[in-house]
C-alpha cells in the first residue's frame, strides 16, 4: 500500500507535545517489574586507566611509522565481514561498552568524531554526502554529552540502511510496548484469539501515555509467545539473547538499534495493509503523547512510534531515552530506531532524529548513483537488515 494510505489514517495525529520535563507516572516510569536481567547483558566499563594507556600507545605508534600527518578520527567504514553473526553483534557490543567508558563527562568535550561506526549499506565510500556529515556532528554533540547511542535508518522503498553502531544493546525501556501490542493485535485479536474491545482497553494507555500498569497486566494475562512469534515471522535477530524467544520474554528486555528497526519494518507491512485492526492501530500510534522523533520532524510528516526513557536518579534499571518507528518522509517511508542511555533527554533524541532525517535522502542518492559499490548483501535483498549488510 502506498505511503499515503498511512498519512491519511493517521491524520489527526497532534504534533508538537507539551510534556512537562518531569518524569510522568506511568508514562516512561518502571516497577520492580521492569528491572532488567543480571547476567552479563549489562555493559560494563573497561580497567581504570585503560583509555589513557591505549591513546597513549597509538599515538607512540603513529609517530613511529611516519603517520602523525593522518587524522586519527574514526572513518565512515563498513563493518569487518564475519562469519558468525553472533560474533559481529558482540563486537558491537563491546565497542559501545569501551565508548561509555571512554565518553568524557560534560558538554563540549570528546574526540573530533562519533566514535562508533557509522556506514551506509556498509559501504563507507558512500558516506560524504554533507547531510551525512550533519548526522557524523549530531552523533559528536550527542556522545560530547557523556552518552552513547545506537542508530538504525532504513527507508523502506529502496532498503539503504544508514547504521551507527546498531547491534550495540540498549534498556529498552517503553519503547518495546509499541511492537509488543501491535503483536498482540495481529497474531490474537485478528484471529479471533482476544476480542477486539478487550485488547483496546489495555492498547490505548499502552500506547497513548505509556502506561506501565497497563502493558504488565496485559503482558502478564495474554503471556510473551505471541510476541516471539510475530519477532520470528517478521526475522528479527536475537540481538544480545541466546534466541528468539529469550529475548521476547522479559517485559523491558535490553534491544539493538537493528532489532526495533527490523519490527517497526515489519509492523509497517501490516498498518500499511489496512487488514483485521490495523487501522485502529495506527490511530493510537498516530497520538501517542511523548515522541523525540515526532517532535523533530514537526508538521513536515506523518510520524508512528513508540519511546521509551529512563531518569538515572531511579536506580532500578539502566538510564534510557529511546523512541523507533515509521516517518512517513516526502520521499516515502522509512523506519528509524534510536537507543541510547541518555538519562530522559528527549531534546538530544530530537536532534539525532532530524539529523537521521536530513541524511537518509542523501544516502539513498549516494547508493542509487554508485550501485557497484553496494555489499553483496546490500539492502536491494530481502534481508538487508540483517547484522551481515
Amino acid at each position: 500500500m502506498q505511503a499515503t494510505c498511512l498519512r491519511t489514517a493517521a491524520a489527526a495525529s497532534p504534533r508538537r507535545s507539551t510534556r512537562s520535563r518531569t518524569r510522568k507516572p506511568g508514562a516512561g516510569s518502571v516497577t520492580r517489574r521492569q528491572v532488567p536481567d543480571t547476567d552479563g547483558r549489562r555493559r560494563h566499563g573497561l580497567p581504570y586507566g585503560f583509555a589513557e594507556v591505549a591513546v597513549a600507545s597509538l599515538l607512540v605508534a603513529a609517530a613511529y611509522c611516519g603517520a602523525w600527518t593522518c587524522s586519527i578520527e574514526p572513518a565512515l567504514h563498513a563493518p569487518a565481514a564475519q562469519d558468525a553473526t553472533q560474533a559481529a553483534a558482540q563486537d558491537a557490543r563491546g565497542s559501545a561498552s569501551a565508548r561509555q567508558a571512554e565518553t568524557p563527562q560534560g558538554q563540549g568535550q570528546g574526540a573530533p568524531a562519533p566514535k562508533g561506526k557509522l556506514a551506509i549499506d556498509g559501504d563507507a565510500s558512500l558516506s560524504a554526502a554533507p547531510s551525512v556529515a550533519s548526522l557524523r556532528q549530531a552523533i559528536f554533540d550527542f556522545e560530547a554529552r557523556g552518552y552513547v547511542v545506537g542508530i538504525c535508518a532504513r527507508d523502506l522503498r529502496t532498503g539503504v540502511t544508514i547504521t551507527y553502531d546498531a547491534d550495540a544493546d540498549f534498556y529498552t525501556a517503553s519503547a518495546i510496548k509499541g511492537p509488543y501490542v501491535i503483536s498482540v493485535f495481529q497474531e490474537l485479536v485478528d484471529a479471533g484469539s482476544l476480542d477486539a474491545a478487550d485488547a483496546y482497553h489495555y492498547a490505548q494507555p499502552i500506547i497513548l501515555n505509556s502506561d506501565n500498569d497497563a502493558y504488565v497486566a496485559l503482558s502478564d494475562r495474554l503471556g510473551r509467545s505471541c510476541f516471539a512469534a510475530w519477532l520470528r515471522q517478521g526475522h528479527v535477530e536475537a540481538g544480545a539473547y541466546p534466541s528468539v524467544d529469550a529475548y521476547a520474554a522479559p517485559h523491558y528486555p535490553h534491544s539493538t538499534a537493528r532489532q526495533l528497526a527490523q519490527e517497526w519494518a515489519h509492523a509497517y507491512a501490516y498498518l500499511a495493509s489496512g487488514r483485521g485492526h490495523s487501522a485502529t492501530l495506527l490511530a493510537l500510534l498516530a497520538n501517542r503523547t511523548v515522541s523525540p522523533i515526532r517532535d523533530a520532524l514537526g508538521e513536515k510528516c506523518q510520524t508512528l512510534s513508540k519511546a521509551g526513557w529512563y531518569p538515572v536518579d531511579e536506580g532500578i534499571a539502566d538510564p534510557a531515552t529511546n523512541d523507533a518507528g515509521i516517518v512517513m518522509g516526502p520521499r516515502g517511508p522509512y523506519v528509524v530506531a534510536i537507543l541510547s542511555n541518555a538519562p530522559e533527554d528527549f531534546d538530544a533524541v530530537e536532534g539525532i532524529a532530524a539529523a537521521v532525517d536530513q541524511a537518509l535522502p542523501q544516502a539513498v542518492d549516494a547508493a542509487a548513483c554508485y550501485p557497484r559499490k553496494r555489499t553483496s548483501g546490500s539492502s536491494r535483498t530481502p534481508n538487508c537488515l540483517s547484522t551481515s549488510s
